[in-house]
């Protein structure tokens, strides 16, 4: 390969200062790890095997070694010298970050399996542009096991991604064990299946050792027919059930404190609580007895009004245990309280309603970041969906057309995969060859992006089954 070896990283660096010299593979023999970074141990000696390299742990003078320093969250740095790697990180993402940066690095200069292969000598110096870098995967509607969660959260790790918004109940499924959804835990439309508190629990270490956080999310007021279809005295009709809850009834209110309680129980380590809010029809709420009494009594105009006073209550619920609360934008017009985390998916103008009032946001807008999209019009989608092309998620920017009024008001971007239409032997392949782009896109600096660079990047990893390797972790 003529490319220098650490020009060819996805997603691009901040810093790369080239050096003379070259570092043969074959004097790799060893490695260190210092006690926080442990958990990679598996991983380098999972691709020690991969590339035939025979590397071997080593508590003194290894040829690659992993160390914490004083730098920003995240960021890592690789120093290359002709005799060995020093890898520097102070959290584990950083350093999962690093390795998997070294990986791509040393799958390009083993491309020919020759006793020359070698890696050329450089000093990288990498950072995040955002501190949000997010994936939701939905496994309401197409459970996705255990198992595959966890591969799947490697597959992030992978590609810098911090932050795992876990769907887990909706219309058509509910995938946790809940005392208060006994009757439909495990449920599904689509597909059966629900996670047990012995997985949940495997499913947070490993995001914790990655260095990812899980946004755990039950979709309220909307979105819930099969709960309601269970549980009718949380209808506003009990003989008709809907997929909204009943925003008048003080028990759907009392009930839905006790599951998001119960949510953070289960999910301790996660520090923000996704509640929902999106894509509520008014119908049954505007003739519905209890909701306009409830309007009446809070002197509300409507029933939209009535929506944002039931789901502000939620969210200062969630913010007095301390934990921060997450919602859909709804481009309704209706604001929440200022600690609420608002997910724009409908339009590019959300961020300019809510960002003023002092909400910070997330970019998930769906022409731009939705997975579920088709990259080409040959697999299966649906009347409202764009295609959505490698470079169509490459170009995304949440701060492209106001970055004066946006800016300090958005946190980061989230690819989002809804799987109305994707059972979970075809998740992977919505994720590839897109989150390549979407990795820069949620990493990089704009200034060290280019679209025909990153695509002479992905071909050059491609070619040294980079590619093939990352799909089968």
């Amino acid at each position: 390969m003529k490319e220098h070896t650490a020009k060819i990283l996805i997603p691009a660096p901040l810093e790369v200062t080239e050096k003379t010299g070259k570092l043969l593979l074959n004097k790799l023999k060893t490695f260190s790890l210092c006690n926080d970074f442990g958990a990679l141990n598996a991983d380098i000696e999972k691709l020690s095997s991969a590339l035939k390299m025979n590397l071997k742990p080593s508590a003194q003078n290894a040829d690659i070694i992993f160390e914490r320093a004083d730098l920003k969250k995240n960021a890592w740095q690789i120093n290359i010298s002709p005799e060995k790697i020093n890898v520097y990180a102070n959290d584990n993402a950083g350093a999962t970050y690093a390795f998997y940066a070294l990986m791509q690095m040393l799958f390009a200069a083993s491309i020919k399996g020759l006793p020359e292969d070698a890696l050329d000598c450089a000093d990288i110096y990498d950072e995040p542009r955002f501190e949000w870098r997010g994936f939701m995967l939905d496994c309401a509607r197409h459970f996705q096991s255990a198992d595959f969660i966890k591969k799947f959260l490697k597959t992030l790790a992978a590609f810098r991604i911090n932050s795992f918004h876990w769907h887990l109940a909706d219309s058509q499924g509910w995938r946790y064990p809940s005392r208060f959804a006994d009757k439909i835990t495990g449920k599904g439309c689509w597909s059966c299946g629900n996670y047990t508190i012995d997985e949940l629990k495997e499913i947070n270490q490993c995001a914790n050792e990655l260095g990812i956080r899980i946004i755990p999310e039950v979709d309220v007021p909307g979105h819930s027919e099969l709960f309601l279809e269970n549980y009718r005295e949380y209808n506003c009709d009990p003989d008709q059930p809907g997929t909204e809850f009943c925003i008048g009834n003080p028990e759907t209110l009392k009930l839905l404190k006790n599951i998001y309680a119960e949510l953070m129980e289960i999910f301790p380590d996660s520090p923000i609580i996704h509640i929902g809010g999106d894509e509520a029809e008014t119908a049954n709420w505007d003739k519905c007895p209890k909701c306009l009494a409830a309007m009446k009594e809070k002197n509300l105009k409507n029933s939209r009004e009535l929506e944002n006073s039931f789901m502000t209550e939620l969210a200062e619920f969630i913010i007095e245990r301390g934990r921060t609360p997450m919602i859909w934008g709804t481009c309704s017009g209706q604001l929440y309280p200022t600690e609420t985390i608002i997910q724009m998916w409908l339009d590019i103008r959300e961020p300019l309603k809510v960002i003023p009032h002092g909400n910070k946001t997330v970019y998930s807008v769906h022409n731009s970041l939705y997975f579920d999209y088709p990259a080409n019009l040959d697999e299966p989608w649906e009347t409202w969906m764009f295609e959505l092309s490698e470079k169509g998620v490459y170009m995304t920017d949440p701060y492209i057309i106001w970055p004066e009024k946006v800016k300090d008001g958005t946190l980061g971007t989230e690819a989002c995969l809804w799987t109305e239409t994707i059972p979970q032997h075809r998740v992977m392949s919505k994720l590839f060859p897109r989150i390549f782009a979407y990795s820069e896109c949620a990493w990089s600096a704009p200034d060290n992006k280019s679209w025909h660079d990153f695509v002479r990047r992905k071909e050059l990893l491609d070619a040294s089954g980079y590619t093939d390797y990352i799909k089968n972790l």
